[in-house]
């Protein structure tokens, strides 16, 4: 039970301070939206960072057979642009591609 009267100030102040800790709230809670998305990057990135020193490594030794890394899906095939040109596309496990090369047939 209320036993005295609020001043309508002291009510302005309430909504005010309430609207600017629910700003501060949803502002923090894109923050860590995005750095959560940032990881899931991260991990392609040096996917495909891995994928790359393979390619180097086989490009030197002229082997054209890419051994299976993990967690990548390896697909093979024929560049449609262009006769002479092999497409090998790595894509993750959901399917996104991480990272595509041509190589002289």
């Amino acid at each position: 039970m209320l036993l005295k009267k609020i001043k309508s100030s002291s009510i302005a102040e309430t909504v005010i301070a309430l609207s600017v800790i629910s700003i501060c709230f949803g502002i923090a809670s894109l923050a860590f939206i995005r750095s959560i998305k940032v990881t899931s990057n991260f991990q392609d990135i040096k996917k495909q960072t891995q994928i790359q020193s393979e390619l180097w490594i086989h490009l030197y030794s002229d082997d054209r057979v890419v051994e299976d890394i993990e967690n990548v899906v390896t697909q093979t095939t024929p560049d449609l642009r262009n006769d002479s040109l092999i497409v090998i596309t790595f894509n993750n496990e959901s399917g996104k591609t991480i990272s595509q090369q041509q190589w002289i047939k």
